[in-house]
């Protein structure tokens, strides 16, 4: 297929190249680089797997963008939660407007939009999060990844865009970056261990999270592009929930360390609570995540110690 890819430089999204690429896939790769890397999609790139073009997705379309013609397009480009509120109006402009963006170069080429949102859109107090529960938004970030579902509705309706969107748990896995504006769970605990620093936890620590493989969610990815029929919001977790003390105390076996930890106050717009039930994922697209928490930390730091 011909497949374009908005934030292929990413997390997430380079791995997705990788698994597209190796399928035989055409892949155009879209990414401002200003969260990803092209160290992530090096190989395919210096192959000449993939077309890459930095443009930031917020940018206004007009007949100069050109990215050829495509199938799908996943829209995984996104400002994140932990600095949405720091800078609100880039939030809108890269969560809200650039789906808009990307749903209009959809409509171009009669591409599926297979969307990355985020299931902090949902009520936490409500537990076990479903696809039905109410929704309560608490960042910029997650106002916007609703309004920009609701968007990509919209333009189903007018244009007959067909469409997966998908609200993700607690992503981690290899190449998850840490900085200012990132601080993942598993990649800051692992980060501040290797460097012998003492990791911190905001509030208790008994805050929980679904924590799921980045290779599961690829899996997912790959699926929703099967589907016929548009199809969404659907749920993406391993279904297991897991305290943020615990999963410092995965790391810490991982990498040998002795269990110590900074306590910090919690975090503005911080979820108390994550369990999910991913049945419909496991209806819909027969998808079911094979990699448990403590094998998948260990891919992680086995992957650094062969990039360093």
């Amino acid at each position: 297929m011909r497949i374009i890819v908005d934030g292929g430089c990413g997390f997430v999204g380079s791995h997705l190249v990788e698994r597209l690429v190796a399928r035989g896939d055409d892949v155009t790769v879209i990414d401002d680089l200003s969260n990803g890397s092209l160290t992530n999609i090096q190989g395919p790139l210096d192959s000449g797997k993939i077309n890459f073009i930095q443009q930031d997705i917020s940018s206004k379309l007009d007949k100069r963008f050109n990215w050829g013609d495509a199938d799908v397009i996943y829209h995984l480009a996104c400002w994140p939660r932990s600095r949405s509120y720091v800078n609100p109006i880039r939030d809108v402009e890269v969560n809200l407007i650039g789906t808009v963006m990307m749903l209009e170069y959809a409509r171009r080429c009669g591409a599926r939009v297979i969307f990355s949102s985020n299931s902090g859109i949902y009520d936490s107090a409500i537990q076990p999060i479903k696809e039905g529960n109410p929704e309560n938004p608490t960042t910029p970030y997650d106002v916007d990844k609703l309004a920009a579902e609701h968007m990509i509705k919209a333009y189903a309706k007018a244009y007959g865009i067909p469409y997966t969107i998908f609200r993700f748990a607690t992503v981690y896995g290899p190449r998850q970056r840490v900085s200012s504006e990132w601080n993942p769970v598993v990649a800051t605990f692992i980060d501040t261990l290797k460097r012998g620093d003492t990791p911190y936890i905001t509030g208790d620590g008994q805050q929980t999270r679904d924590f799921i493989y980045v290779g599961d969610i690829v899996d997912a990815l790959v699926k929703g592009a099967e589907v016929k029929e548009s199809v969404g919001p659907i749920l993406l977790g391993s279904g297991v929930e897991t305290s943020v003390v615990d999963a410092l105390k995965t790391v810490c076996r991982v990498l040998d360390k002795p269990v110590k930890y900074e306590a910090r106050p919690r975090s503005l717009g911080e979820i108390q609570r994550m369990s999910y039930d991913c049945s419909i994922a496991r209806r819909i697209l027969g998808w079911t995540p094979q990699v448990k928490i403590e094998d998948g930390i260990r891919r992680v730091v086995e992957s650094q110690k062969n990039e360093d």
